[in-house]
């Protein structure tokens, strides 16, 4: 029997039919086909043949740069697994599991929505029973693991385990006490985890050495204590529910972790879910780890990296030297590559070691052979980067005497160190090492003397700094603590120069709408937005984003205005007075707001009137009935107050229609396409699809309702969105429509403001914008990387204007735009540089790049020829022809 019919059989019975099966099913002609024609592109199926290859015998990470298509090929291989009778699970942060159900879709698979906790598996089987121990795809949180079980209000989880325990051994009696309330799904989980282990002796095993494991506990009746603390972290009670839960989800055969490279503690809830949790179905289970960073720092954090997918001890042990000796080559090769010729030899000799000893682990794909990139170098000057980085720079001798008094104070306070003086002071003082520099410290103790209008900020705030804390593996307050607290001269040194700041702020933040740093930031944004660009702004901390977007938002309203142009907002707000009247003096107009609420009033009277075919096309659509239209149109059809709806409709719908699209000649089939897109975003997880035949247990007219609630809320007032700001309190149905606005050339928003953890992982936002701000700089350079691939992604925006270009003969070939913003002479500088030289140091160790940006320009030709040899050297992970990949 061939392996292709016996693999199709496995499928059925439920049994993994090995690795050998997996690389047939990639390899062969079966049918069905794994995954429609043109899925994968050659590289994509080059690397997925080439890890189902090193998969037969270890774990393996996919290290391909961002935006080359690690998802798609992660569930090819996840097909040919089911194909094959296994299990996968799919560990992926929150945020981007719907890209990964929508990649799972177009390969003609489905999956359910993502497990993201304990409760959320216990509440599934008490609705639907067993049914995710036998998903052959099984989307995790990163989270997941995140049991907490160790507080009275939540001790009914420990019930799991002590139900095991109860059942295989009724003599234990001390510390298996049952909860007074629990969830009927801790049970139910119970009961499947015994069925399976009369069926599977793996699990059997498990069951007993869990219950083994549980009478050597200490003081085992304090368990019985809802009061106690026991289950604690790390505890061994913990650890042991932690693997009964392993046991309710069931075994697997590939263990997929997205953003591999996170949360790389041992004691990390990630860490916990991939090591005590996810329960392998024998020795032949593999882990796969997906990552455009496995070294954001140093090159030893390929320890970390490598020992996620299971590499040993010992295997680390021996590959070590080779990795640290690359590092130590690179660095010198780095600094004396035009000069020194034992530095090209001992960077070729360890380029070469480093290469072998990770490449039967490792298949990363850069873009040095992307074909975009490669006709970029083609048509481009000699050394010239197809991205282009170009500070945004605020230089000091610029400033007004007052700010030049206000960043003095600044940076006296940053080096102060005054933790003893308050307690916003001395969160000032950790921001600044997180990357807000000067403009961190002037907006923090702005906000003091400003009405909090916003506070949800502060939660927003919060969570960033606790993001970035995970991200550089630090706990939050490691700086605040290691902070000696000054005597009482120092103290009041302190007090004088804050003092000597906030005075400059008795109006709050209305005098932050002249913060030179974001009026800097503005005047580059409107350059590239006057001339049809839209523009992507990563930020930190929401006091100057939300000043920036107002700002920016303010502005366009008032020229507008002044240029007689429609404006689709009727009347200005109470809250916006302030801005209006700062963007009215930096603009030179002069600001009176009845006049211009007149014409605000007259010119959406016009804007309205040229956008009424749309709206009457939706109302027809609506009155046409259910003839013909998806399940959920159908609800709409029937909505009793169809007047309510029909303009919130239009104001959604609109900016996905194309533009050449507008009045008579609308079709209905775009609209339809259009409705449903905007569906889709609002729709949260576990609610169906839009066009789906049954919507997931919920009826149309139920999800409607739920739907229709959210779109009045986001379009029922007409208002601008010039600029729009994303940040940590955002619903996600919000962050979804403002992606596919954002991603149509016309339509707004033309400037996008993203807190750094809202936007840096689950938008794509590359199909129309190609220029990215940093208006706080980060530490890690991998995650600068994460935001810049928001837009540096496959079939971009940037790639269709290189081929327009080359097209038409054009020597001035567009480049991604990389903009960090620098307050030049503070400690921003000194910032910059940090991140410069980490950025170097990872383009040298991932992508070969011996010479830094600035470097590789204006060379002479043997220069050129000299870097372009040392650089052929570079280690290489591109995928192996089929039977050319090593085996170590």
């Amino acid at each position: 029997m061939g392996w292709n019919a016996r693999s199709l059989m496995v499928a059925k019975s439920g049994k993994f039919a090995g690795w050998g099966s997996v690389a047939a099913n990639i390899s062969g002609s079966q049918e069905p086909p794994l995954f429609p024609q043109g899925y994968l592109d050659e590289g994509q199926l080059d690397a997925l043949k080439a890890l189902s290859a090193s998969l037969r015998n270890h774990g393996a990470v996919l290290a391909d740069e961002v935006g080359m298509g690690k998802t798609r090929i992660a569930v090819a291989l996840a097909l040919a697994v089911k194909r094959s009778g296994g299990r996968v699970a799919l560990v992926v942060p929150p945020v981007v599991a719907p890209q990964w159900r929508d990649e799972i879709t177009k390969a003609g698979e489905s999956s359910k929505d993502i497990l993201r906790s304990f409760d959320g598996l216990m509440l599934e089987y008490e609705t639907d029973g067993a049914e995710r121990m036998d998903d052959p795809l099984v989307i995790l949180s990163h989270r997941f693991g995140d049991v907490r079980a160790q507080t009275s209000g939540i001790r009914w989880r420990a019930d799991l385990l002590k139900l095991i325990v109860r059942r295989l051994d009724k003599k234990i009696r001390g510390g298996c006490q049952l909860a007074h309330w629990r969830m009927p799904g801790v049970e139910l989980a119970a009961k499947e985890i015994f069925k399976r282990a009369q069926k599977c002796q793996l699990t059997e095993t498990s069951v007993e050495a869990i219950v083994h494991e549980f009478r050597d506990i200490d003081k085992r009746s304090e368990l019985d204590d809802f009061q106690s603390d026991r289950f604690k972290n790390h505890s061994t009670e913990l650890k042991l529910l932690e693997r009964t839960l392993g046991l309710a989800l069931g075994p697997f055969d590939l263990v997929i972790i997205d953003e591999a490279h996170k949360s790389r503690s041992e004691r990390g809830k990630l860490s916990a879910l991939l090591d005590s949790i996810l329960f392998p179905r024998g020795k032949t289970c593999r882990r796969l780890g997906l990552t455009a960073t496995p070294v954001e720092l140093d090159v030893s954090q390929w320890e970390g990296t490598l020992k996620r997918v299971s590499m040993s001890d010992n295997k680390w042990m021996s590959i070590k030297p080779a990795v640290l000796e690359f590092r130590e080559a690179a660095e010198a090769v780095r600094s004396r590559w035009r000069t020194d010729e034992v530095a090209h030899h001992r960077y070729k000799v360890a380029a070469t070691n480093f290469q072998e000893s990770l490449e039967a682990w490792v298949v990363r794909r850069d873009k040095r052979r992307d074909e975009t990139i490669m006709l970029f170098d083609k048509h481009a000057p000699n050394g010239i980067n197809y991205r282009r980085e170009q500070p945004i720079e605020v230089q000091p001798g610029d400033l007004s005497p007052d700010w030049r008094r206000i960043v003095f104070a600044a940076e006296a306070l940053s080096v102060i160190g005054q933790a003893e003086a308050d307690t916003k002071a001395a969160r000032a003082r950790l921001t600044i090492s997180n990357g807000h520099g000067v403009a961190g410290i002037i907006d923090k103790l702005a906000s003091q003397q400003a009405d909090n209008r916003h506070p949800e900020d502060h939660e927003a705030d919060r969570l960033q700094v606790k993001e970035d804390c995970i991200e550089d593996g630090i706990e939050a307050s490691a700086e605040l603590t290691a902070e000696q607290y000054g005597a009482q001269k120092r103290k009041q040194r302190a007090d004088w120069w804050k003092n000597t700041l906030t005075a400059s702020f008795t109006d709050g933040t209305e005098s932050l709408y002249e913060h030179p740093v974001l009026l800097a930031v503005v005047n580059e944004i409107e350059n590239y937005t006057l001339t049809g660009e839209k523009v992507l702004v990563f930020g930190r901390f929401t006091r100057p984003m939300r000043v920036l977007t107002d700002l920016l938002n303010a502005r366009a309203l008032l020229r507008a205005v002044r240029d007689g142009m429609p404006w689709p907002q009727e009347k200005t707000s109470d809250y916006d007075q302030g801005v209006l009247r700062a963007a009215a003096k930096q603009l030179e107009v002069e600001y009176d707001r009845e006049r211009v609420d007149d014409i605000l009033t007259a010119s959406y009277k016009t804007f309205e009137t040229e956008r009424q075919t749309l709206r009457d096309h939706i109302l027809a659509l609506i009155e046409s009935g259910a003839t013909g239209q998806p399940t959920l149109l159908q609800a709409i059809a029937s909505d009793e107050n169809t007047s309510e709806i029909v303009t919130p409709l239009a104001r959604a719908a609109e900016p996905l229609l194309r533009e050449e699209a507008s009045g008579t000649r609308i079709s209905r089939e775009a609209v339809v396409e259009a409705l449903t897109q905007v569906f889709d975003a609002l729709r949260e997880r576990g609610e169906g699809n839009a066009q789906d035949e049954e919507l997931e247990g919920i009826s149309e007219k139920a999800l409607w309702a739920q739907l229709r609630k959210r779109l009045i809320e986001e379009y029922s007032s007409p208002r601008a969105l010039f600029a729009r700001m994303l940040y940590g309190q955002t619903l996600s149905s919000t962050r979804r429509l403002v992606q596919l606005a954002f991603n149509r050339s016309e339509s707004e928003p033309h400037v996008l403001i993203a807190q750094s953890m809202v936007g840096r992982e689950g938008l794509n936002l590359h199909e129309s914008c190609r220029v990215v701000i940093l208006l706080h700089l980060e530490w890690n350079p991998g995650v600068v990387e994460q935001q810049i691939g928001r837009v540096d992604r496959r079939n971009s925006y940037w790639s269709r204007l290189l081929k327009e270009a080359i097209d038409a003969g054009s020597q001035d070939l567009p480049r991604i735009e990389i903009r960090p913003v620098i307050f030049r002479g503070t400690y921003d500088e000194h910032h910059w540089s940090v991140l410069s030289r980490r950025w170097d140091e990872q383009r040298s160790q991932l992508h070969g790049l011996i010479a830094s940006g600035a470097d590789r320009e204006n060379l002479s030709e043997e220069e050129s020829k000299l870097l372009q040899s040392l650089e052929e050297k570079s280690p290489d992970f591109w995928p192996k022809p089929p039977g050319a990949a090593l085996i170590h």
